[in-house]
């Protein structure tokens, strides 16, 4: 076991050594401070390029087609329809005089069930519903089988059949899927038939409590624009081309829909203000990474990015796309102030007026879509949005300015790392120096001591020894 008596000669202890130490790892602080500033930077990049991927998003939706196609139907009572954007604009008059209904098979009481869905009807046999030759959709009926099992069973073949079952005060009801003018047909062992109660009367006959009740499915029938039309369906998608009409209620006397179907511009307006808002948020964004800041100021920082020439040339040049005429020969539309976009304040801001952009859509929708985007006479897209992406995609594609800056900062940064740990290494060495210099120090400062310590006693013993000889 050692001791550590460093200091308690020369008065250079641990503490000492720290101080030492603390000023020989200045350089290490200045690095740190600067492999911080540019990991800071480096994430201010990738914050731009987020919103500008975002900015492109949004003005990728005035890209599309679809942003101008869509159509619109006003609502109607009786009757609605679903537009889509190849649907005619135009208004359409509707009157629904029936609507399509199911066929329904009530049956009649079943005696042997005795009030109960789940006891065994101690019944076997066979019938089919719907049946055909390839298809007999036969019910196979055991003695074990209740109420509910048959049901089970006839709700197995529904897709087959076309018919579901229900179980109504004890009684099997078969209703058709589908609407329409198409009947319920049962066949097979009749007598099991009869005794699950759905057994239809023949004419003439006199129903019993145990007889079933067919009543037959209606098609719809309604009026477009004056043309009489019938259909199986309450959706109807084969009379007004590319646009399905939904048939509700049954219109009462003249009454009647007029539905208007027109363009939605509400799409094309959503598309425009999402661009505005984005542009709005990226641009307080890099205003705020380009502040100078003022000294002593609270509140005043400096921006991440102040003074970034890149950074700086990305914020003016979009300014001036926002705010410049646009050489489109496919649109009289040259500016965005045009169609309601106008600039606020010195910062940049846009503002969206609605009713502009409601104007030139009324006016001519065409001239609005090729104001954004087109293509000339040799292929080439054209327009606003191409404008903006193209130079959006110079600094935020795989290849853009951005992504060689953060490659940049992360080489600066991990030679920064190398720096760091060449510099730990030899600080650890220079510790390593200082204590053994000083406990070096230390022992010789003892062994001086201890040597003195001797001299000091043997002069001691001379002169006693002298003083007793002279007193002899």
């Amino acid at each position: 076991m050692s001791i550590n008596f460093m200091g308690s000669y020369s008065g250079i202890d641990s503490s000492m050594i720290d101080q030492l130490m603390a000023i020989e790892k200045r350089p290490l602080v200045q690095m740190s401070e600067r492999k911080t500033s540019m990991e800071s930077q480096k994430n201010a990049w990738n914050d731009v390029r987020t919103r500008l991927n975002n900015l492109f998003e949004k003005i990728k939706v005035l890209q599309s087609s679809e942003t101008y196609s869509t159509m619109k139907a006003s609502e109607g009572t009786g009757a609605t329809m679903t537009a889509s954007r190849n649907t005619p604009a135009g208004t359409y008059d509707i009157k629904v005089s029936q609507l399509a209904t199911r066929s329904a098979l009530i049956g009649g009481s079943i005696s042997v069930a005795e009030g109960s869905s789940t006891k065994a009807l101690g019944l076997s046999g066979s019938f089919s519903i719907n049946g055909t030759e390839d298809k007999p959709n036969l019910i196979e009926v055991t003695e074990s089988d209740t109420v509910r099992t048959i049901a089970d069973k006839i709700n197995g073949l529904s897709k087959e059949s076309g018919v579901r079952a229900s179980i109504i005060d004890n009684r099997l009801v078969l209703n058709n899927v589908d609407t329409g003018e198409t009947g319920i047909e049962i066949a097979g062992d009749m007598g099991l038939v009869s005794d699950l109660g759905l057994a239809v009367p023949s004419e003439g006959d006199v129903p019993t409590g145990s007889s079933a009740k067919l009543t037959m499915g209606t098609n719809a029938k309604f009026s477009v624009n004056g043309v009489e039309v019938e259909r199986t369906s309450n959706s109807v998608s084969d009379v007004v081309e590319f646009t399905t009409i939904n048939l509700k209620k049954v219109h009462e006397g003249n009454a009647s829909d007029m539905i208007t179907v027109s363009r939605d511009t509400a799409k094309i307006e959503e598309a425009v203000k999402g661009f505005v808002d984005q542009y709005n948020s990226t641009m307080t964004f890099i205003d705020g990474q380009l502040k100078a800041g003022s000294p002593g100021e609270a509140g005043d920082v400096r921006g991440t990015l102040a003074s970034d020439s890149s950074l700086q040339r990305l914020q003016s040049t979009l300014r001036s796309m926002v705010t410049s005429s646009i050489a489109n020969e496919n649109t009289g539309i040259k500016d965005l102030s045009q169609i309601g976009i106008s600039t606020v304040d010195r910062f940049g801001q846009l503002s969206f007026d609605a009713s502009k952009l409601k104007e030139k859509l009324t006016e001519d929708p065409l001239q609005v879509q090729n104001f954004f985007h087109s293509k000339d006479a040799a292929g080439k897209e054209i327009g606003f949005v191409s404008k903006v992406n193209g130079y959006i995609d110079s600094f935020s594609s795989a290849t853009g300015i951005i992504k060689g800056k953060t490659e940049s900062f992360e080489r600066s940064i991990k030679d920064i790392n190398t720096q760091v740990d060449a510099f730990n290494l030899r600080m650890e060495r220079k510790e390593q120096y200082y204590v053994t210099m000083f406990s070096r120090l230390d022992t010789a400062m003892m062994e001086a001591e201890s040597q003195m310590g001797w001299l000091t006693s043997q002069i001691s013993s001379m002169t006693a020894s002298m003083g007793s000889n002279n007193r002899r």
